[in-house]
């Protein structure tokens, strides 16, 4: 009798590359071709992964991180090596800032690769490659994951690496030309699988038992404050701190990325730091006790280290780095966020704690007294509307589960604070390394990873002429996308720099066309905005939009600077 033996066929690098995508549950690809990555693109979507071309590198990352943010699921993008790499890096490091999990696919040329000179691909360059440039040293000096297989038997195993690593943090797949066209001798059941990302450590009992020591003690902590970011939102964690909270009398609070965690709590006080509410700022500056979990207390949420001149800081993260980044912390929690906020409420109830704190009817009171428009005064014209009271007007009249992507810049400081969302994950803001540019991306990926959903984007009439060539992209794939322009003929915040500096404003004004017209020539549906009645155009587009986005060019009165 012969035994049987495995089968191998000879399969070219770049399907095994679209293999893995499929094994690791990746739905679409966004991007822009080259020549270096269209192979893996082409074979990943004869496998069923749809593929959304974007105009520009930058917003096929940016698309991508807009999609992972709102999902929770990795982004892939993929653009061309060297010029295509560059073009995207502002929207890389972006979400590399925020820990986005997303894979950027890139290609390379010989030049890159070590050394080999094989002849599977004649470059109409020449021995070198025309878009030579040092990615992965580049990528490398900021601290970003590089994977580049050297081999083309290794492509497998390393896009398998690549995305297991991409379930935490931004990785980017540097392939070679000359690697993908290779054929490998293999078999399916060769093909490894990806596996998760590394489970974050078991926290500490004994650091559970110092702070369940610290919360007992009541002369110490008597207006406690929960602080939830990023990372507590992403572990699902909210309704465990609602239940620490209300343990210990604590107030709830989160970081930006986080807002609408804990939905209508009526002893939450919302976002913490730069866009506190006036009572949110007067409550939080009170607490004695800050527990912030997975929040890294930048300087925008602890509002330049001035919101807690009396707290003891307890703070808990997965990433044994963030903890004292920015404020010292008396006491630190390594470990996943909702698994220590499950072992302390159990530490908490094993001793029978229990504390009002910081919750009585004075402090709820506050909370639900206030109002957003108690604190503006309209200061619209005939021609032009303020920017604050549209923003009030579209929280009123969109559907309340709305996802908000916001691009940087002065328009974010209105529309962050005038438009509400009631669930996490429904404030995108890809700000992170100050630029602005990104909101269509992000819209787009938004729209595309939950369908179905009211997807808006404010942003300013810098940026959307910056990138008006994915505003092309929103009608193209027909996304039903509400884009709000805030159009004040000026880089909002480099007048606000310059007036702080008492110097001419003339270079930051910059006259617009008409993005009525121009989104109607591309396609959409769009009007100009210059008082609130003109917004009812959104209620006859919502009843029925038919896979068109609307795009308002809403001129607003530049003499309302944000704060």
């Amino acid at each position: 009798m012969v035994a049987s033996q495995e089968i191998k066929h000879s399969i070219p690098a770049y399907e095994l590359v679209a293999d893995q995508l499929v094994k690791a549950g990746v739905e679409c690809i966004f991007g822009v071709l080259g020549e270096d990555i269209a192979s893996v693109v082409n074979a990943a979507v004869a496998r069923g992964i749809v593929y959304y071309p974007a105009r520009h590198e930058n917003h096929a990352v940016s698309m991508a991180d807009g999609y992972a943010r709102a999902t929770g699921r990795i982004g892939v993008a993929a653009v061309t090596g060297g010029p295509g790499f560059t073009n995207a890096l502002t929207a890389i490091y972006t979400s590399h800032l925020a820990s986005s999990p997303i894979l950027v696919l890139t290609g390379a040329g010989r030049a890159e690769e070590d050394d080999r000179d094989p002849d599977v691909v004649k470059l109409a360059t020449g021995p070198t490659w025309l878009k030579h440039f040092p990615q992965a040293s580049v990528l490398k000096e900021i601290g970003i994951e590089t994977v580049k297989p050297l081999t083309p038997e290794a492509a497998s195993r390393d896009a398998a690496e690549a995305l297991a690593l991409a379930r935490g943090r931004p990785v980017v797949l540097v392939l070679g030309i000359w690697l993908l066209l290779q054929k490998v001798a293999t078999s399916k059941e060769q093909i490894p699988v990806v596996t998760g990302k590394e489970p974050s450590p078991l926290p500490d009992p004994a650091k559970i038992a110092e702070v369940a020591d610290f919360l007992q003690e009541t002369w110490a902590v008597k207006q406690p404050l929960v602080i939830a970011g990023r990372g507590a939102m992403l572990s699902g964690a909210g309704p465990t701190l609602q239940k620490l909270a209300s343990q210990i009398g604590a107030l709830l609070a989160t970081s930006l990325p986080a807002r609408g965690l804990f939905g209508d709590d009526p002893f939450s006080v919302g976002v913490c730091g730069s866009y506190s509410t006036s009572v949110a700022t007067d409550l939080i500056t009170q607490a004695d006790c800050v527990l912030a979990f997975g929040a890294g207390l930048n300087p925008w949420t602890t509002y330049r280290n001035s919101l807690f001149p009396k707290a003891l800081i307890i703070q808990v993260d997965s990433d044994p780095s963030a903890i004292g980044r920015f404020l010292p912390a008396a006491i630190g929690v390594e470990g996943d966020v909702k698994a220590v906020a499950e072992a302390l409420v159990s530490e908490l109830e094993r001793r029978g704690h229990k504390s009002d704190g910081y919750r009585n009817s004075r402090t709820q009171d506050a909370i639900v007294s206030f109002r957003k428009d108690a604190e503006i005064v309209d200061r619209s014209t005939p021609t032009l509307v303020d920017p604050r009271t549209m923003m009030l007007a579209l929280d009123r009249m969109l559907p309340i589960g709305r996802i908000l992507c916001v691009d940087s810049g002065q328009q974010a400081r209105f529309a962050i604070r005038y438009i509400s969302t009631t669930r996490p994950q429904n404030l995108i803001q890809a700000a992170d390394f100050g630029s602005i540019g990104l909101g269509f991306g992000t819209a787009i990926g938004a729209q595309i990873g939950r369908p179905g959903e009211l997807v808006v984007c404010p942003v300013g009439d810098g940026a959307a002429m910056m990138s008006l060539g994915d505003l092309e992209s929103i009608v193209r794939l027909r996304l039903p996308i509400l884009v709000v322009v805030s159009n004040d003929e000026s880089y909002g915040a480099e007048v606000n720099a310059l007036t702080n500096l008492g110097l001419d404003t003339t270079l930051a004004n910059t006259p617009c066309p008409s993005f009525e017209a121009m989104a109607i020539a591309m396609g959409a549906r769009a009007a100009t905005v210059r008082t609130i009645d003109d917004l009812e155009v959104i209620e006859a587009w919502l009843g029925d939009n038919g896979g068109v986005p609307l795009v308002l060019d809403c001129r607003v009165n530049p003499a309302v600077r944000a704060e």
